[in-house]
């Protein structure tokens, strides 16, 4: 099991000061003078607060009334696919991050080694969440349940669900803070866990609710402007789905909800990315099954990232970027570097990866869990893509009905798909 690391040079960033220097990873962190006890309580069997439908099988129907309907997404001018498969997609984006963030937990912090030495060469004895060892840290989860990654999009859905699909960093940035103290309540949480330590010290800035941006401004000048951690592309895949037609505007969320905590150019470059791939499958513009179709598309989106980087910093990172995001194997990225763990680009260069090369989900998230390093985030970035071009229906359904908590994601996953005017046919 592997610790927080100290911060220090990364291999990844150059040689001067600043703005090139070390990269701080976005680790476990408890909140100072709590206990582990205090941070979630998604362990137990039950939550006094679990929906009373929590036990019933449920599948999100994305149903509603003509009055109800919203129509933030209109297939028929927006995207070459058909109004069922851009749902299918936008379902394997979300699943697809919550199940790799879930199984990703088995081996987040550990070295290759360590998780070599408990789960078996390829995970041979991780076959399901039940093989998750429970220690120090793990313990704080449910077997199966995602952790801060998926809690942080499931934030971003409801935000843009209560403000009827407009995005804005100050209703992210006030459900964040909600979220950091109490978790979800009706799962039974008594406060967010896993937060990285970019965030903690964001969100605790008395200024953050109504000036995220500031706070997180602050943040990063106050480290010497070397933090370029991963917890903000681990969350901001949904926001991809969002007005997927419209670039600029895909651009101009992602660039406020990366913000609210991560300040630094590289976050953006790597959330854009990210978002942008996403829209680019929405739109069908470019074939993902197809070889060179999606290299193109990987191209298109990586450069939209880069473009979110002054010339300083391209100097500095451009190429680190472009390496990242053309990984030919696991090994490439290093993925489990004791002093970068947490380094946006690696989370981005996973996600990637498993974009160019992944087919079946279950064998590619497994091999990156494997990998070890901050691996839910990875898993959860890896996820999100790879979902998104194979689409909900080609995920492992046997794995997600155990997740303890499907059954409420469902029925944020409904609402959400009702806000934007597209329905889902499957029962």
């Amino acid at each position: 099991m592997e610790n927080e690391p100290s911060p220090s040079t990364s291999s990844s960033a150059a040689e001067e000061p600043s703005p090139s220097s070390p990269v701080q990873c976005e680790a476990f962190l408890q909140p100072p003078g709590d206990t582990e006890e205090s941070c979630s309580d998604r362990n137990e069997e039950k939550a006094e607060a679990k929906s009373a439908n929590e036990e019933k099988a449920i599948e999100p129907s994305g149903k509603s009334s003509p009055a109800e309907e919203s129509f933030v997404v209109q297939p028929a001018s927006w995207s070459a696919l058909k109004a069922e498969e851009i749902v299918d997609k936008i379902k394997g984006l979300i699943y697809g991050q919550a199940l790799g963030d879930a199984i990703g937990l088995g081996t987040e912090f550990m070295s290759k080694r360590a998780a070599e030495e408990r789960y078996g060469e390829g995970g041979s004895k991780l076959k399901s969440f039940d093989d998750i060892v429970q220690d120090y840290h793990r313990f704080n989860w449910k077997k199966g349940d995602w952790t801060d990654d998926t809690d942080q999009m499931i934030l971003i859905m409801l935000g843009v669900i209560e403000d009827e699909g407009v995005v804005k960093e100050t209703t992210f940035a006030r459900k964040l803070e909600k979220w950091m103290r109490e978790g979800f309540r009706e799962l039974g949480d008594k406060g967010g866990c896993g937060i990285g330590r970019t965030v903690w010290t964001t969100i605790t800035n008395p200024d953050f609710v109504h000036k995220p941006h500031e706070a997180a401004e602050k943040t990063w000048e106050e480290s010497g402007r070397f933090l370029a951690a991963n917890g903000a592309v681990m969350r901001t895949s949904i926001l991809g789905v969002l007005n997927f037609n419209d670039m600029e505007k895909v651009v101009e969320n992602t660039r406020l909800i990366c913000h609210v905590t991560h300040a630094d150019p590289r976050c953006l470059a790597s959330c854009v990315a990210v978002t942008t791939a996403i829209a680019l499958m929405l739109q069908g513009k470019h074939d993902a099954q197809n070889k060179e179709s999606l290299e193109k598309l990987i191209d298109e989106s990586v450069e939209l990232g880069l473009k979110q980087m002054d010339s300083q910093f391209k100097e500095h990172h451009s190429a680190d970027m472009k390496n990242y995001t053309s990984a030919k194997s696991w090994d490439d990225l290093d993925l489990a570097e004791r002093e970068a763990i947490g380094y946006t680009f690696k989370a981005l260069g996973a996600g990637f990866y498993g974009l160019r090369y992944g087919e079946d989900y279950w064998k590619t998230i497994m091999e990156l869990v494997m990998e070890a390093g901050d691996a839910d985030t990875n898993a959860a970035v890896c996820g999100a893509l790879l979902g998104c071009k194979i689409g909900y229906k080609k995920l492992p359904h046997d794995r997600l009905k155990k997740m303890p908590h499907i059954n409420w994601l469902n029925e944020k996953v409904a609402e959400f798909l009702r806000l934007i005017g597209l329905i889902d046919e499957e029962k």
